[in-house]
Order: structure tokens, then sequence, then C-alpha cells
């Protein structure tokens, strides 16, 4: 829903933050080494997901609002975690958190 001058910001900001309390809500489930992260990937597709994407498809979103709606890489990055590179941590690209995504489905 937009304001009188048409601002999706106002939609957007609700947006982020209920996917925001979504997220942090399954916080610990994300952190746990009990569930597979195959279940997590489920998790974050049923519950965070459609909280974020309700009724964007009616949206007229600037480039700035595209760019604030995809938090996906930050869970997927909590799910997945950090990897192992030359015997140091480092976080996982962008490319490699994709193709662990698109094989969990």
């Amino acid at each position: 829903m937009a304001n009188k001058m048409n601002d999706r910001t106002v939609e957007v900001n609700a947006r982020l933050i209920m996917a925001n309390r979504a997220y942090y809500g399954l916080q610990n489930h994300a952190k746990s080494r009990i569930i597979s992260k195959k279940t997590k990937t489920l998790l974050y597709k049923t519950l965070i997901r459609p909280v974020l994407a309700y009724g964007a498809e009616i949206w007229a979103l600037s480039t700035q609002d595209e760019y604030r709606l995809s938090i996906e890489r930050k869970i997927l990055r909590r799910i997945y975690g950090p990897v192992i590179d030359k015997g140091e941590w480092r976080i996982r690209t962008n490319q490699e958190l994709y193709q662990l995504y698109d094989k969990t489905l």
C-alpha cells in the first residue's frame, strides 16, 4: 500500500521490518548445528521470503528499494557459514552461496 504520493518506500520499510523479525525469530534455528542446511533453507523459503515478498508483484520499485529488499544473502550466509580457504576462515562469495542454495532445492 502506498501513500498519497505513491511512495512505495513506506511499504518496503514495513516489509523489511517484518522479514527481519521473522529472521531474528528463527536465528537460533539458523545457528543450530543439529538442524540440516536443507531444513534451514526450507525454513527460509517458507517463513521469511513470503513475508518479505507479500504484495511485491504490484510494486514499481526503484533500484534503491530493490537493493534494500535483497536480504537473502545475509540469511544464506548465516545458514551456510564461512569456509576455510588456505588455512584461514573467509565468508563465502555470492556465487558460492547461490550454488549451495541451488543444490539444496
